[in-house]
């Protein structure tokens, strides 16, 4: 029992009280969480502790360590300041998932209930794949890419690291979307994505930038 692995998480709020209970789905002990703020997951009926900040976080044998935090480049950068602590990630994939063989899949990625990975897809360190998104055949991932519920990045599609595919957003064929994209929530991609946009629609095209002297939504 000794040598049985632990799984610690980083973020205690919503999305690491789900990848905790996924986790228990398999069968996998959750040692704590790791959080910055003072969310709690006791107050929502999940018995497991906060054991203390991210960077306060003492590695123990048999850990592994899952970033939960939705937001694309704060996964990066949170995966990034455990790494200098010595901390190794796991792998999580919920028993309802499904996962083709062959593929390949990061460390510290997880896969939701009902996603799918398609045959040869590649994903990069420390994406998210939420419930019901789908990741089809060939297609590749950067690091820390999040797929949000019932989103779908279709064959071949190529994305940069830490990208945000929004909920029921559609990256079509063959598409290419650039290092820290967000596509908004139901927006349809048909051609290249510059790094660093926000797009939206269908087709999914550029907002437009704010009027000087006024703050982006």
């Amino acid at each position: 029992m000794s040598n049985s692995p632990s799984y610690v998480i980083a973020g205690a709020g919503g999305l690491g009280r789900e990848v905790a209970v996924y986790a228990g789905d398999c069968g996998l002990r959750v040692r704590g969480f790791l959080d910055d703020t003072d969310a709690d997951p006791r107050q929502f009926g999940l018995d497991i502790p906060v054991l203390s900040a991210i960077d306060a976080y003492d590695p123990r044998p048999h850990d592994s360590v899952l970033v939960a935090v939705g937001d694309p480049a704060a996964r990066a950068a949170i995966a990034a300041r455990l790494k200098l602590r010595g901390a190794d990630f796991g792998l999580l994939v919920h028993p309802l998932a499904y996962v083709a063989a062959p593929s390949v899949l990061g460390p510290g990625c997880v896969v939701g209930p009902f996603a799918t990975i398609g045959l040869n897809a590649r994903l990069g360190a420390h994406c998210l794949i939420n419930t019901h998104a789908g990741i089809g055949h060939d297609a590749v991932l950067g690091e820390a890419c999040v797929i949000s519920p019932h989103g779908v990045v279709n064959g071949f599609a190529q994305l940069g690291h830490r990208v945000m595919v929004g909920s029921s957003a559609v990256v079509t064929p063959g598409c290419v979307v650039g290092h820290g994209a967000k596509i908004s929530a139901g927006s349809v991609v048909l051609s290249e994505i510059a790094a660093d946009a926000t797009v939206w629609g269908n087709p999914a095209r550029a907002l437009p930038p704010a009027p000087a002297g006024t703050k982006q939504k």
